[in-house]
């Protein structure tokens, strides 16, 4: 067994979970210094310590160096200022290259090693002479990442239509893939103002109840189908797939009548 926290860097997204290897007692809100592989940053203990077999997990956990000190938490401060100092420049840089970016995300690591740069763009950006001329001036390395309209809507924050905080933003730490299918198996409009979210694309939560709606459908006979009723033959021109009814035009009187899934007669679905 192995001790792991869970880390959330610039109080965004789900946490990230590493190995606990240091002898220093972790609370929750602790700030403290991880091991990124390629360079060191620092982020704040949100979920705290716990007991977990490491084989569980599909990745290679990286380690926490330590807890950290008055000391490196000014020096934090101190990033996240020349941050926000840095946006007006890099956006003078990307004007005077004339090249197509939004920039989202300036990000100075803790060990000073990089700064890394997070943009959106409908093209392909040639970012070469940008990258030079940014390095000349922060005299550091720099990287610059395309991002999508996911993740730039992950990266700004704010509120889907159901009032709640983006779940990008909340908890989710990866995208599955969404597609219109499952609005359709739902029974939700087909309107963009409806199934999309913040980002233009369809929205995550889509995905939530689309087994579960796509279980309860199999039950049941598809729109336009013939069917069976106690009133005669009839065609379906409506689904309620939670309440397993449907609503039926019949072909004698044209009259649409409710029934139970279990009233009437169909061809089950192969």
């Amino acid at each position: 067994m192995s001790v792991i926290v869970g880390v959330q860097f610039r109080s965004k997204g789900k946490e990230i979970w590493f190995n606990a290897l240091t002898n220093e007692i972790l609370k929750k809100d602790d700030a403290v210094l991880v091991d990124m592989g390629e360079y060191t940053d620092l982020g704040f203990v949100k979920i705290e310590p716990k007991d977990v077999d490491l084989s569980k997990f599909k990745i290679e956990l990286k380690n926490i160096v330590k807890k950290a000190t008055s000391t490196d938490l000014e020096k934090y401060e101190k990033l996240l200022i020349k941050e926000k100092n840095s946006w007006s420049q890099v956006m003078e840089k990307i004007k005077k290259h004339n090249l197509n970016m939004k920039l989202v995300e300036i990000k100075c690591v803790f060990d000073n090693s990089r700064i890394i740069i997070s943009y959106t763009s409908d093209d392909r950006v040639d970012f070469r002479e940008l990258v030079r001329d940014l390095a000349g001036t922060f005299k550091t390395r720099v990287e610059l990442r395309q991002i999508g309209s996911r993740d730039e809507a992950k990266f700004c924050g704010g509120y889907g239509c159901c009032g709640q905080e983006l779940c990008c933003r909340k908890f989710l730490n990866d995208y599955k893939q969404i597609t219109i299918k499952m609005a359709k198996t739902q029974n939700l409009s087909l309107n963009p103002n409806k199934i999309n979210g913040v980002c233009g694309k369809l929205m995550c939560c889509l995905q939530y109840e689309y087994e579960t709606y796509k279980e309860l459908s199999e039950n049941m006979p598809s729109l336009e189908t013939v069917v069976e009723t106690k009133d005669g033959e009839g065609v379906v021109k409506y689904q309620d797939i939670l309440q397993q009814k449907v609503i039926v035009e019949l072909s004698d009187t044209k009259e649409t009548k409710e029934y139970k899934t279990e009233e009437i007669q169909f061809n089950k679905k192969s």
